[in-house]
């Protein structure tokens, strides 16, 4: 048995809510106040039901004047339960516990036959509202009736909190259930991110109390209280003996003798079996026992999500159970994070959980194991004064997409698992890109922490299996994807014109372009002349002698370095050939053929002569910067003189504009 579907209304950051969910592991992904504690809560409240002035969704409040002058709000939460009961098994409960929410009408239909092996489908629908007393609706219109502000229509609405209560109906015919019925299907355990080891004792407890309340070990018990209270008396003799000898021999000095009696001691241990079972921690070196409370907040959140587990297997198919975990991240080391999840997921693949387990997390480490069909990702809108919550199951995203699947199943790691939680994605194709855009974000007024963007480097030029994470996903999310134009200026020794490069296309962009024309997805290349990243900065920042010279330091050889130190940029020295006396043996041929070409293309083409001079340069500078593109980024960054006078591509530059509008 297991949650199939819950639908929400009115309910905290909930307006009109609805999610599904499988069997085994749920894995809720989503960044701060997305809605994944609220909707944890919701889930809770098949067992514990409650509510306060603040479970009342606030944007719904707001319409107080147009909606609840005549009716007061009430929250509305309905829960889809699936189980499948198999027609021989005459032990399965489940079918008494869910008849009042079932739809009898279709019971029939959802009977299945494989290998002579008879099953139910059975779907009940459980439906919880929590509302004010009729009675007192009258009083309710009275004292707001001349409200006019929302403050003094919530506190209007929190005087009248404890005339509310949750009913229960069959979601399918609405009739009315009984409240034992609804809160009685599940058990269901929460574990929030401010754990203590007491959800644990709860349970070892009931255990025990279990067995000690079994017929064959009551008598048992009492003659085990009856021998250590004979143990404790000759134990504990004197001090008994003293006390009797105050209070027994009383002589009616305050008058007991005519009431016919007298004061009597005994001693008669009362401590609870449930109670005298503790959990402790071990020290596996030292050999010594410590309390949990005493241990470090870390690995009791190991131990008692594991417990949790585990108990399960002895009440396997009997206790229908739910498992709320809330950011199990908390005080765990990231690789314990990993191991928890691991764990989680080989019993869920299988099928030995015993129960479904709602996880929520904010963290990356966890998402790059938890599994894609196992995750949901949930986000909380907010567009043109309207909010709301919306899902999406990547189950149920990348059904008809596997081989995107397979892709991100193989490279969602932890650092790109971080596009999950951002509320804007860049993607971007290598190390350099990664390194340095939040340099250029800073410089952009972007701000890349305020905006939560993310910046994903997928290693080539795959980004269509990125993309498609956000094709059609209800959790709807900016991405800006910063990719290369790889341009071939030099083909079979020589240079090609500017009017290729500027009415050229590149594949890889025409096949973006062409398979995902969605509004939340932007591709932005070079178009200033450069064909990398590399080259392209060069260009942008080659009029800045000082920023120009100090990056060609960074890539070029000792004598080529040189070489720009004292000349420059200036084309017609470096077309001198005597002055290539100063340059290495190794670097001069190859400085010699680019001029030869350019000095070709440039007699070809003479009407661009300036832009071939500079793309000489920048051709020379990604010559060197090939093979060292990060350890360029990483020099950028370290050196202020460059950073700080660092102007952005424009094409970088157009596309974080893009991103933040």
């Amino acid at each position: 048995m297991y949650l199939q579907k819950i639908t929400i209304k009115n309910y905290r950051c909930f307006q009109n809510f609805s999610m599904e969910f499988q069997k085994g592991l749920n894995v809720i992904i989503g960044a701060n106040n997305s809605g994944k504690t609220g909707l944890l809560y919701a889930i809770r409240l098949l067992k514990d039901p409650s509510v306060y002035v603040d479970d009342f969704n606030k944007n719904d409040l707001l319409e107080f004047n147009n909606k609840y002058r005549n009716e007061a709000p009430q929250i509305e939460v309905t829960y889809t339960i699936r189980h499948l009961i198999l027609e021989s098994d005459t032990e399965d409960e489940s079918i008494i516990r869910l008849l009042p929410f079932l739809g009898m009408d279709n019971l029939n239909e959802t009977l299945t036959e494989e290998n002579g092996v008879y099953q139910y489908d059975v779907t009940a629908v459980i439906k919880a509202v929590c509302s004010l007393d009729v009675k007192v609706l009258g009083d309710y219109k009275s004292a707001i009736s001349d409200i006019t502000d929302f403050n003094g229509f919530v506190t209007v609405l929190k005087s009248f909190i404890s005339r509310y209560s949750w009913s229960y109906y069959n979601g399918t015919n609405d009739t009315v259930a009984d409240r034992k019925d609804a809160l009685g299907i599940f058990d269901i355990r929460f574990i929030g991110a401010e754990r203590t080891s007491e959800a644990v004792s709860k349970e070892t407890r009931r255990e025990i109390d279990k067995f000690a309340k079994d017929q064959n070990n009551i008598t048992a018990l009492e003659q085990l209280k009856s021998d250590i209270s004979i143990q404790m008396k000759d134990l504990l003799q004197p001090a008994l003996e003293k006390l009797s000898q105050l209070f027994e021999n009383e002589n009616n000095d305050i008058g007991l003798t005519r009431g016919n009696v007298t004061i009597s001691h005994d001693l008669r241990p009362s401590v609870s079996v449930g109670d005298a079972y503790v959990t402790e921690v071990r020290d596996t070196h030292a050999d010594y026992n410590i309390p949990l409370d005493y241990n470090g907040l870390g690995y009791n959140n190991l131990i008692s999500i594991y417990m949790l587990i585990k108990l399960m297997e002895i009440r396997k198919g009997r206790d229908f159970r739910i498992l709320c975990l809330e950011e199990p991240e908390a005080h765990l080391h990231p690789a314990m994070q990993y191991k928890l999840f691991k764990y989680l997921r080989k019993l869920d693949e299988t099928d030995k959980l015993n129960q479904q387990i709602f996880v929520t997390t904010h963290s990356s480490n966890i998402s790059a194991v938890a599994g894609i069909d196992n995750m949901y990702m949930l986000a909380h809108e907010r567009v043109n004064g309207q909010s709301n919550c919306k899902q999406q199951s990547l189950a149920v995203h990348f059904a008809t997409k596997p081989d995107a699947k397979i892709h991100l199943t193989k490279f969602l790691d932890v650092t790109r698992s971080d596009m999950l939680f951002a509320d804007k994605v860049i993607l971007v194709e290598g190390i350099a890109e990664k390194l340095l855009l939040p340099l250029f974000m800073e410089k952009c007024g972007c701000p890349y922490e305020d905006e939560h963007i993310s910046v994903v480097e997928i290693g080539g030029k795959h980004f269509g299996h990125f993309v498609e994470l956000f094709n059609g996903n209800a959790v709807s999310k900016k991405v800006l994807c910063i990719t290369d134009r790889d341009f071939r200026w030099r083909d079979d020794g020589a240079i090609q014109c500017y009017s290729e490069y500027e009415n050229g296309t590149t594949s890889h962009i025409e096949d973006l372009k062409e398979g995902f024309p969605i509004n939340n997805f932007q591709i932005y290349t070079q178009n200033l002349g450069g064909r990398t990243f590399e080259d392209e900065l060069f260009f942008t920042n080659l009029d800045n002698t000082a920023v120009g010279k100090a990056l060609f330091k960074l890539v070029a050889s000792p004598s080529v370095s040189s070489f720009a130190d004292t000349y420059g940029f200036d084309y017609a020295v470096w077309n001198n050939i005597e002055k290539h006396k100063e340059i290495d043996g190794r670097s001069r041929p190859l400085i010699t053929k680019l001029l030869d070409e350019f000095n070709t293309v440039i007699t070809s083409d003479n009407s661009k002569e300036d832009f071939y001079k500079r793309l000489f340069f920048a051709e020379l500078f990604l010559y060197y910067a090939e093979a060292k593109k990060g350890d360029t980024a990483l020099n950028i960054l370290t050196d202020t003189a460059i950073s700080n006078n660092l102007i952005v591509p424009k094409y970088i530059k157009d596309g974080l504009i893009w991103l933040l509008k």
